[in-house]
């Protein structure tokens, strides 16, 4: 059937006929037959290289291609199924499996996954029994069963255990957590499944799968190329490799047969793309066996304020250690006082400055708040970028998908035509020279679905069935276009393409199929000038070039197409603004379109060429600091704007969403992969987010305030308790050679591991600026509340007023005031958390997001309590009189409000 709006192309420019005989590109080209090796050399040139046309320079800036995101549902299947290098989607190598031979691979196979290596519970509650403070209590059992000290070493073996089950749970919790976490990211890929293109998890795929592979995807299983492009693949996690490896191309001598077109689970392709088949999965696959060989482990790797944390905890155990080693000599040797009594002593210093809850509390709360940010679609999958992103100060952020809607809009009413060419006839060429088997292609998605728009689902249909391809050549970041080679009735043989216009226009010897369109020189200028109409207001373009038979190609159309701004980016920059954070826009669209939408969503027009930013030197540094977005930009200028700015002392988060991306997104401290990321990007990233839009990012930024306020909160509180602990058991010991039982230390330290634990969910308020890490402020701010505690602990022991009924000077009398003093730092301490979470006062206990939470209270409270218990029945500690009980509430109480 004809075409509804046939339009012939001028010949005017047509070369001479070949003398070449010409062999249609059919269907041989996937075995190598030798039609098809004839039908290469023909198109290519005798040596098999692109033949291309002698270069002419023309300079026409036009628009990039957008990012690529996943927009078609799992269900959905295009119409026009293509026929990719020399085969139809009809062709048994394309066939695919039904979903019983599926099934019945599957339970052959079993399913494509490598077994993590899950460490056992039992495994993992006997971890609880190692450490510094489990070996310190251990120790103490032990001396207290040696001393006979029954009583004593049963209350210690039971905080031991207690100690243990809370770690114990809080660990196993948290896994679960990030399991649960690590299921909201399943890897999917378009298989060919029953006759139809579907997408399906990676994990589904059984060997004899059709899978469809493009640039940036991470190859599932070990598969063998069919048919598509060239590609590009790097094999570095596998091999080592620095430089890609092509796929196809002929075996080497000494490998297996089929090596040339092997793809390996793991590899990533760089560019090209085609349909594979799946040959090995899950521990058959090369990766597979080797993680068989390998147990990998993934340790905990803590973040800045982590590191510092816990450097300033290890020099606190560092200077108590040389402190109780200095307790020790002078008790047996100056003092002489047995060596069984005075270690125990000792303990108690060492046992007191060891905050054994730190660790598990920070975990804890990070564990929490990654399953809070999960709730508002960003996912963490490293629990440091919970720290960082609480400290970062300018955001790197891409514009496809992110600060646009990605939903590309073709205005066919709009389309340039040349050549008495119909716009028609553009829109069904541009529909041709489109992938309906890539559904994660924007471009693609967008021509296919406006020509169903424009013509109706039938008619586009039989419009474009009428073009029979016989080989097409997908688009890749290279030659930046696509070629389809096609048969029709009426005009016979036809090569199709759409891309970037000055790529159709004139391709360059760029590895691709090469060609120069008739009168390239003289429309240029006018392609240009059109080119930048459309892109100064917003457009992205796209060049439709068609020849016929052997006649040269003939630019036929600029095709327009619109990705419009979402709705919340303008709202969403100025409040990530507001927070203390500067947003800049970093895309390889071109710069008109870039400046465009710079305006539109509130950044401002002061975008920089990719040019600009080379070469390096202070006032380009300078220049990059001011910009407020970069365009045209390559993968190593995206990472060179990361650096620069990390270089200036910035905490830099960058958004991706492709495997271009990802040298950026591994080099910036907070590497966020966008909504419909490929894996390459989701690999490199710290959050992935799984709704479009920048919004997501902000949820996080303030998530993360909040979790750094609760984190810094508790540290404080910690440090300032370990303090006060140790400054007055050193005091007692030096001054008053006198102590506190182990038991009581240890107690202290049990019940405060247990009620801190619901810090992890404190209400806590976000910073307005970014959160920097201060130790100095951090440490100074808790050496003044433990030199407080310590003053008024040691008031009250100097004071002798709660002594109970024992006289003076007497055993039961030292041992009164030992419970006494006990008490009260317990109380203490317990009420420290409420001046160290925020100031306390009647306006924040009124407000519900700044007062305590109430299961931090009611944890405080009940902890207290249960020690007031204790004593008032001497049941573990000394018996205190009620009386005194009561006044060391008040005294602790009057304490708390005195600070404030």
């Amino acid at each position: 059937m004809a075409s509804k709006d046939s339009t012939a192309l001028p010949r005017e420019a047509e070369p001479k006929p070949s003398k070449e005989k010409a062999v249609p590109l059919l269907r041989a080209e996937q075995d190598g037959s030798p039609e098809f090796t004839e039908s290469r050399r023909r198109v290519q040139g005798g040596d098999g290289r692109p033949s291309c046309p002698e270069r002419i320079t023309v300079s026409i800036h036009t628009s990039q291609p957008p990012s690529l995101v996943n927009l078609a549902p799992a269900s959905q299947s295009f119409i026009g199924e293509p026929a990719f290098v020399g085969g139809s989607s009809e062709d048994e190598g394309l066939a695919g499996l039904t979903t019983e031979q599926a099934a019945a691979q599957r339970e052959r196979f079993g399913r494509n996954e490598i077994p993590e290596h899950i460490v056992p519970w039992y495994i993992m509650l006997a971890k609880q029994f190692a450490g510094m403070m489990p070996m310190m209590l251990v120790i103490a059992a032990a001396l207290s069963a040696v001393t006979a000290d029954w009583p004593d070493f049963a209350v210690i073996v039971l905080m031991l255990l207690v100690n243990a089950l809370i770690g114990f749970h809080e660990e196993y919790k948290a896994r679960q957590s990030l399991d649960a976490l690590k299921a909201q990211m399943t890897a999917t890929v378009p298989v060919k499944r029953d006759g139809t293109m579907v997408i399906m998890p990676v994990a589904e795929l059984v060997p004899g799968d059709v899978i469809f592979l493009r640039g940036g995807n991470v190859v599932p299983a070990d598969c063998e190329f069919i048919e598509g492009d060239e590609m590009l693949v790097d094999t570095a996690a596998l091999t080592g490799e620095p430089l890609p490896r092509k796929v196809p191309r002929a075996d080497r001598e000494g490998e297996a047969p089929g090596a040339g077109k092997a793809l390996l689970s793991g590899c990533i392709i760089k560019q090209g793309e085609g349909h594979c088949e799946v040959k090995e999965t899950g521990l058959n696959s090369e990766i597979g066996q080797a993680a068989g060989l390998v147990a990998q482990a993934s340790g905990h790797q803590a973040g800045v304020f982590e590191t510092k944390i816990m450097q300033v905890v290890r020099a606190v155990i560092f200077v108590t250690l040389v402190d109780a080693a200095v307790v020790l000599y002078v008790n047996v040797y100056h003092r002489h006082v047995p060596f069984s009594q005075a270690l125990l002593g000792v303990l108690a210093l060492i046992i007191g400055a060891v905050p054994i809850a730190l660790p598990l509390v920070m975990q804890v709360t990070m564990a929490i708040g990654a399953a809070s940010m999960a709730k508002r679609q960003a996912i963490v999958t490293h629990m440091t970028a919970l720290q960082e992103i609480a400290s970062m100060t300018v955001l790197c952020s891409d514009k496809t998908g992110t600060l646009t809607t990605a939903d590309m809009r073709v205005l066919p009413s709009k389309t340039w035509t040349r050549n008495k060419v119909t716009r028609d006839d553009a829109l069904v060429w541009a529909c041709v020279a489109s992938n309906p088997a890539n559904k994660e292609d924007p471009i693609d998605k967008a021509i296919i679905a406006s020509s169903i728009d424009h013509f109706g689902a039938a008619e586009a249909q039989e419009r474009i069935a009428e073009y029979k391809k016989t080989k097409f050549v997908g688009f890749n970041p290279t030659v930046k276009r696509t070629v389809a080679y096609c048969d029709h009735p009426t005009k016979g043989q036809l090569k199709i393409s759409k891309g970037l216009v000055d790529k159709v226009l004139l391709t360059g010897d760029d590895g691709g199929d090469c060609w120069v369109c008739a009168d390239a020189e003289k429309i240029a200028e006018e392609l240009k000038e059109v080119d930048l109409r459309f892109s100064s207001q917003g457009y992205k373009t796209v060049g439709v070039a068609v020849a016929e038979g052997t006649g040269p190609m003939q630019f036929v159309a600029i095709v327009p197409m619109l990705d419009p701004p979402r709705e919340d980016t303008k709202l969403t920059i100025h409040r990530i603004r507001e927070a203390g954070i500067n947003v800049k826009m970093v895309t390889g669209d071109h710069l008109n379109i870039a400046i465009e939408t710079s305006r539109l969503i509130g950044l401002g027009t002061g975008v920089l060429h990719a040019s600009e930013l080379w070469p390096a030197s202070a006032t380009r540094d300078e220049t990059i600091l001011a910009a407020d977005g970069f365009a045209q930009v390559l993968p190593k200028d995206k990472r060179e704007v990361v650096l620069v700015l990390q270089n200036r002392g910035l905490v830099v988060g960058m958004t991706g969403d492709g495997v271009n991306d990802a040298p950026a997104l591994a080099q910036a401290q907070i590497g966020i992969a966008v909504d419909g990321a490929t894996e390459a990007a989701r690999s490199a990233a710290d959050i992935i987010l799984t709704s479009p839009g920048l919004s997501a990012i902000f949820d996080a930024i303030v998530e993360s305030r909040k979790i750094f306020a609760r984190l810094r909160s508790y540290v404080l509180y910690r440090i300032a308790a370990t303090i006060q602990i140790v400054l007055v058991l050193s005091i007692l010991i030096y001054a008053y050679d006198d102590t506190l039982p182990p038991i009581y230390v240890i107690l202290l330290a049990l019940l405060n591991d247990v009620t801190m634990l619901p810090v992890a969910g404190d209400n806590a308020v976000p910073s307005a600026l970014p959160e920097i890490p201060s130790m100095p402020s951090i440490l100074s701010a808790s050496f003044i509340y433990g030199f407080l505690g310590t003053a008024q602990t040691m008031a009250l022991y100097m004071s002798g007023l709660l002594k109970g009924s024992a006289e003076s000077g007497t055993d039961a009398a030292n041992d009164y005031r030992s419970a006494v003093i006990y008490l009260q730092i317990s109380i203490a301490v317990e009420l420290l958390i409420f001046s160290c979470r925020t100031p306390l006062s009647v306006l924040n206990i009124l407000n519900p997001e700044t007062r305590p939470s109430l299961m931090l209270t009611l944890s405080v409270l009940g902890g207290n309590i249960l020690v007031s218990l204790l004593a008032g029945f001497g049941t573990i500690v000394h018996r205190v009189e009620w009386i005194d009980i009561a006044w060391i509430w008040a005294y602790d109480v009057a304490g708390l409000l005195a600070w404030l």
